[in-house]
């Protein structure tokens, strides 16, 4: 098992990404806390994990309160004495035109997307650090890289975490790598609502064929990146930025 031994920790972990990233790593033999705000969708996962015969912990927080990170870290070192892989997965999302969004909403979304990055790697990294190391993966999105209308906040936000992800690559090697998945379109519970709509008007194999892979993404198609990224197998990888878009991307 490429895993076995290290100690993982996902935040936004009971749905979507988070969920497929915490069966994958887990399968690998990884102890993963798997956090997230509603404590019932990470018993699931966590339910999933053992039935599998895996290990993981159900940690319900907030991600914005630096109280709740620092007794998720508490309770990693007390449990298992050590982290070696971070994954910030835990984000929000809003299209809306620039006029019409409001400094709430831009604040919200900052705490959530970009400012919980910050906090969680400050809060994490000295336990990750007195483990000898490890892996960060931030999870960010295509639009952290290019531009897209009606998204100016959501941009700016995933565009902090790609430049955030950059500077702490440069800062923490060797003994901390960091790198930032950008995902496009994958069908978890916050795009659901999007896909809703190209059903329900007959547009979603206009949305399949924008892709060179001709669909969209599930969390599945996520989870070999991010195994690469929490193993050995990327050992001398630090500082990328790496599409998992279908080749979306190609065609901007």
């Amino acid at each position: 098992m490429k895993l076995e031994g290290k100690v993982a920790m996902i935040t936004g972990g009971g749905t979507g990404i988070g969920k497929a990233a915490a069966l994958s790593l887990a399968s690998e033999g990884a102890r993963v806390l798997i956090n997230g705000r509603r404590l019932q969708p990470l018993e699931e996962t966590v339910a999933e994990i053992e039935a599998a015969g895996g290990i993981a912990l159900a940690f319900p927080g907030d991600v914005t309160k630096t109280e709740d990170l620092i007794s998720m870290r508490d309770e990693i070192k007390a449990k298992w004495g050590r982290l070696d892989i971070l994954i910030n997965n835990a984000g929000s999302g809003m299209r809306k035109p620039f006029l019409q969004t409001t400094l709430e909403e831009f604040d919200y979304m900052y705490q959530i997307d970009l400012r919980s990055v910050f906090n969680v790697t400050q809060v994490m990294l000295p336990l990750m650090q007195e483990s000898g190391g490890g892996s960060i993966i931030n999870i960010a999105s295509i639009l952290g890289v290019l531009g897209s209308k009606d998204s100016s906040a959501y941009c700016a936000m995933k565009g902090g975490v790609v430049q955030l992800t950059k500077a702490l690559a440069a800062e923490l090697g060797p003994a901390v790598r960091v790198n930032c998945i950008c995902p496009s379109h994958i069908i978890t519970p916050m795009l659901e609502p999007m896909m809703e709509y190209f059903e329900s008007t007959g547009k979603i194999d206009k949305l399949n064929r924008m892709f060179p892979m001709k669909r969209v993404g599930y969390p599945d198609d996520m989870t070999g990146t991010i195994l690469f990224f929490a193993s050995d197998d990327s050992a001398w990888l630090t500082g990328n930025i790496f599409m998992v878009d279908g080749g979306l991307s190609c065609y901007c």
